[in-house]
């Protein structure tokens, strides 16, 4: 078996790992496209969700964190056609009755394994329903040696938003012989009192996720012998 194949077949059994990390309120993509719903999370709705890309939403899992955000779990990579990326939009907002507001965000991802010239990157565009302004944040990693990784990005809502447009684009990409894959991406999102004070933003919950980044760090380190 050669190394990006046994590569894939780790990723496989992380993303299977990340998929069940905080199942208890998990479905698919496709699933809450079909049905046109609208999710609540603690004191955070979820609505208007679409999908785009490569990678079907039937192979993309949504798990919602009450009172904190939400987590897309799949096993993009290089090697399964058309598992190479997504386009992935929804809308986030707080409860009609609530007197709160959103007043940041943040985006991370973990389980990423490249070998080889691989990069993956994950790029977000918010756009505030009210007023028209428009938000960004980017994530990206290649391993030791390219460009500079970046596994997490934040942004505060000036002013804060009560409804927010949400489009992210996933994308794993390698040249001939390398290798990349990405399992896990997670946005995270604070509210508070109309016009109070700003608390920071709640550190990503990809740290429970840490055993995936060891094991593409000792994957890496195994194939550079």
């Amino acid at each position: 078996m050669s190394y990006v194949k046994c590569a894939l077949g780790i990723v496989g059994a992380l993303g299977l790992f990340a998929a069940n990390a905080n199942n208890a309120q998990a479905v698919t993509l496709q699933a809450l496209i079909d049905a046109g719903a609208s999710f609540t999370a603690g004191d955070k709705v979820f609505t208007n969700f679409s999908a785009g890309g490569t990678l079907p939403a039937s192979a993309i899992n949504v798990n919602f964190i009450p009172n904190v955000g939400l987590q897309f779990t799949a096993n993009w990579n290089t090697l399964t056609p058309g598992a190479n990326g997504a386009v992935i939009g929804y809308t986030i907002s707080v409860a009609p009755t609530s007197n709160m507001v959103i007043s940041s965000g943040s985006l991370a991802f973990a389980g990423q394994v490249v070998l080889n010239g691989g990069a993956a990157h994950v790029g977000e565009t918010l756009t505030d329903v009210a007023t028209g302004s428009k938000y960004s944040m980017q994530v990206y990693y290649d391993g030791a040696g390219g460009l500079a990784d970046n596994l997490d990005a934040s942004t505060t809502f000036t002013p804060p938003s009560r409804s927010l447009n949400v489009i992210k684009s996933i994308d794993v990409s390698a040249p001939n012989g390398g290798f990349a894959a990405l399992n896990f991406v997670e946005n995270t999102f604070v509210q508070i009192p109309g016009g109070g004070e700003q608390p920071p933003v709640p550190e990503p919950m990809t740290l429970a996720l840490l055993p995936l980044a060891l094991v593409g760090l000792g994957l890496r380190k195994k194939l550079a012998r």
